[in-house]
């Protein structure tokens, strides 16, 4: 494997663990926030 390849491939990963984690954390910290649309049309719902 060459030199580029390997540091494309590494960053790819990190990048990839990154917004995995990002997207863990959203998760986790959405599940206590009350859902807003922006047009208060999800109000109705409830």
């Amino acid at each position: 494997m060459s030199a580029k390849s390997a540091t494309l491939l590494t960053v790819l990963m990190l990048s990839a663990i990154l917004f995995t984690g990002l997207g863990l954390l959203s998760v986790e910290t959405g599940g206590s926030a009350v859902a807003n649309d922006g047009y208060g049309i999800s109000s109705f719902h409830h």
